[in-house]
Formats: C-alpha cells, sequence, structure tokens
C-alpha cells in the first residue's frame, strides 16, 4: 500500500485552485445593431409610430363636434326647464350634428318622420317608438304627459347616435 503525503494537500490544492481560476475574462458584446439594415428597420418603424400618433390626433381633433354634442345633451336637467324644452334641445342638437356631418342641403330641410328615417338609417343605433314619438309630437304635447324617464330614454338613444353615427 502505498501512502502518499496529506501534508503538502492543502498548499497543493490551493496552486491548482489559482491555476484554474486565472481565466481571461471574454469581450464585451457590443449590443448597438452592426448592419445598416437595422438603422432602416428602426428609423421605418419610428415613422409608421408617428404617422399612427399624428393620425390619432387629427381624429381627435375631428371629434370635438361629437364631445362638444354629447356635453350638452348631459347638461340638459329636466328639473329646471319643462320635458318638452329638453326633448327640443336634444333634437336640436341632433340636427346640428348632422349638419356638421352631412350636406346641408340633404339634412336641412328634414322634418317629421323623414328626419327620423335619417336618423334610423345613418346610424347602427335604431330609436325605439317611444323616442319617435318625443321626437315628433313634444312640442305639441302637455309637459305632464312626458315623463322623466321618456326624457332619459331618449337622451341616452341620442348619446349613443352621435357617437355611432356614419
Amino acid at each position: 500500500m502505498i501512502l502518499q503525503d496529506t501534508t503538502n494537500w492543502p498548499t497543493d490544492s490551493l496552486r491548482l485552485a489559482n491555476e484554474v481560476l486565472d481565466f481571461i475574462p471574454p469581450e464585451k458584446v457590443d449590443m448597438t445593431p452592426s448592419a445598416p439594415g437595422w438603422y432602416i428597420v428602426g428609423g421605418i418603424f419610428l415613422l409608421i409610430m408617428l404617422v399612427g400618433v399624428v393620425k390619432m390626433y387629427f381624429n381627435y381633433l375631428g371629434d370635438a363636434y361629437k364631445r362638444t354634442a354629447i356635453q350638452q345633451i348631459n347638461t340638459i336637467n329636466p328639473q329646471s326647464q319643462s320635458l318638452n324644452e329638453g326633448v327640443y334641445q336634444i333634437n336640436t342638437i341632433l340636427k346640428r350634428v348632422a349638419l356638421t356631418t352631412y350636406e346641408r342641403d340633404n339634412v336641412a330641410q328634414l322634418s317629421g318622420q323623414d328626419w327620423i328615417n335619417f336618423l334610423n338609417d345613418h346610424s347602427n343605433i335604431k330609436f325605439n317608438q317611444n323616442d319617435q314619438d318625443l321626437l315628433l309630437n313634444a312640442a305639441y304635447m302637455k309637459d305632464d304627459s312626458i315623463k322623466e324617464g321618456q326624457l332619459t330614454s331618449l337622451a341616452n338613444t341620442a348619446i349613443k347616435w352621435i357617437k355611432n353615427h356614419v
């Protein structure tokens, strides 16, 4: 049996560890693209993003009339005025929106059932029979024959029409 000298064991292992741990670290990897094609792709991406933001801004500006009309409908207060007046104001706001969006010659002369048909034809939102009756006859009705819930229903339908008219 061969006996090994165990007295030099700690120094030998330290020397071996120093030799193994003495390594050269790799060079840092450059993360910038080296091919000019990546700069072109990046430029095209930024250009597309800029065009998208500008388009969204112009759409926002173009929808200002919708926001204004919805705000006006929301300010109609049935407690401070007659319900007939509220229906009249909603009808006036709808007419202004239609005049803003569509040709004046086609919209200005519309009244009665033709006006209701125009509203129903130019949106996915359809006015129900109660709303149609209010728009047609509110000026001729007694104020107490119109319920506040009917005015609220008409206002909600008008807001939906304004948001979704084509």
